[in-house]
């Protein structure tokens, strides 16, 4: 196990930037992206996704 504290948030930010990578090429320019209201909901659960698994990784 690694007890270097800066491993969860390297993860982390390696984890969000994947996320945000996908968001972008699934999402961007789908017919998502055109209904401002679907559009909004699925950024919230994304964000909403990031929040537990850095939550998660702070547990490890």
């Amino acid at each position: 196990m690694n007890n270097d504290p800066a491993t969860p948030d390297r993860h982390l930010h390696e984890i969000e930037a994947q996320i945000e990578k996908w968001f972008v090429e699934t999402m961007h320019h789908s017919p998502f992206s055109r209904t401002t209201e679907i559009f909004n909901h699925v950024r919230a659960s994304v964000d909403a996704l990031k929040q537990r698994l850095a939550a998660l990784l702070q547990e490890l």
